[in-house]
């Protein structure tokens, strides 16, 4: 054969290979028009189940899927256990290609049919069937769990009323005989556990107790220690304050002192003044303080004399009879002072105006000599 394959040329090969090829895409072709044709010209639909719980009831919802190009008409839903039916549903549903129905079911409903007169749980499944006999069923995979564990629950129940019914009667079976036996022979053995399980749990009841009662009385004591020091820290400070407004107050006493000592110094320096002036005043010779006057205004009407004939002679130089009063009296200082206060207050005021001053040493000069004159007459 491997001859035979040998003496075969390549292109009786490619002529074998693209045979080989195109009998498989007629076989897939073949395979994919069956499916269309089943498809259309048949009645197809699929099945899915869930548990659905509505306020503490459980329902069985179903998923019925027309996956056909045509309509499709659901006639019976039911419960299916071994050969026996249970129609749940009676009524015509018409489904559109490509659509889905859903309904849902009481649990409470099926469980009658079954958990009737069984001592072992057999699953159910459910089933649907359309207006032209066709049926598809489906074991319930989450249902059936679900009801497995309430038929246990079920029959547990049960058993514990017959216990219950025979322990009333006195009518136990061996089992149970055997088991009453054995817990008087070890009924010592399990007072005992009782009773070291009572003191146990007594003492550490107790030292959670206290336990609880140490960490309450540590938590009080911490309270009353912060408490404390709080209170402490108030006191602190309020002594501090104390004393800054101790030491404010004495510090304003003693400026108050020290206000007091220089008014009374300033009083005693102006009663001294006081006393020095009346003294002054006291002192006073109304004769020479006359004579002086006297003298003054004779000596301020020869300045105005001479001012006036110095006016006409020369009428820009001015002088002040001030400034010759100041120049020309070599007087006492004792007859000075009380010359001058009684021309100062007799003295008229006058509009001075302003004037250029040139050449005052003239008339300072004749002044002067008009002076001395009175000064010896006087002395």
């Amino acid at each position: 054969m491997l001859e035979w394959l040998k003496e075969l040329t390549p292109e009786t090969i490619i002529i074998f290979s693209a045979l080989f090829l195109l009998l498989v895409l007629l076989l897939l072709i073949i395979n994919q028009l069956k499916r269309i044709a089943s498809r259309v010209g048949e009645q197809e639909f699929y099945i899915n189940e869930s548990l659905l719980e509505i306020d503490g009831i459980q329902y069985i919802n179903l998923t019925i899927i027309n996956k056909a190009f045509s309509t499709n008409h659901i006639n019976v839903v039911g419960v299916e256990l071994g050969n026996i039916s249970h129609p749940i549903e009676e009524k015509v549903v018409m489904i559109a290609p490509r659509s889905k129905y859903q309904t849902r079911f009481d649990l409470n409903e099926i469980k009658p049919f079954v958990f009737n007169n069984r001592k072992k749980y057999r699953k159910f499944k459910i089933y649907v069937e359309n207006e032209i006999g066709l049926r598809k069923a489906i074991k319930p995979r989450v249902n059936n769990k679900f009801m497995r564990k309430e038929f246990k629950k079920i029959m547990h129940a049960e058993k514990l009323d017959r216990k219950k019914k025979r322990f009333e009667s006195g009518q136990y079976n061996l089992i149970e005989r055997t088991g009453l036996i054995i817990g008087l022979l070890f009924r010592p053995f399990a007072k005992l556990k009782r009773h070291m399980a009572l003191s146990t749990n007594k003492a550490l009841r107790e030292s959670e107790i206290r336990r609880q009662q140490k960490k309450e009385h540590d938590a009080i004591r911490y309270k009353l220690d912060q408490d404390e020091f709080k209170l402490n820290e108030i006191r602190i400070r309020e002594q501090a304050i104390k004393e800054n407004r101790t030491r404010e107050l004495e510090l304003e006493a003693l400026k108050k002192a020290k206000e007091l000592e220089i008014e009374r110094i300033k009083l005693q320096t102006i009663e001294a003044e006081f006393t020095n002036a009346i003294s002054e005043v006291e002192s006073i010779n109304p004769d020479k303080a006359a004579k002086a006057q006297l003298k003054s205004e004779k000596v301020v009407e020869h300045s105005k004399k001479s001012k006036k004939t110095e006016h006409e002679h020369h009428p820009v130089v001015e002088t002040t009879a001030s400034n010759s009063i100041e120049v020309s009296q070599p007087v006492d200082e004792s007859t000075e002072e009380v010359a001058l206060e009684p021309e100062v207050m007799d003295k008229p005021k006058k509009n001075r105006k302003k004037k250029s001053q040139v050449e005052v040493n003239e008339p300072v000069v004749e002044t002067t000599d008009s002076i001395d004159q009175p000064e010896d007459a006087i002395q």
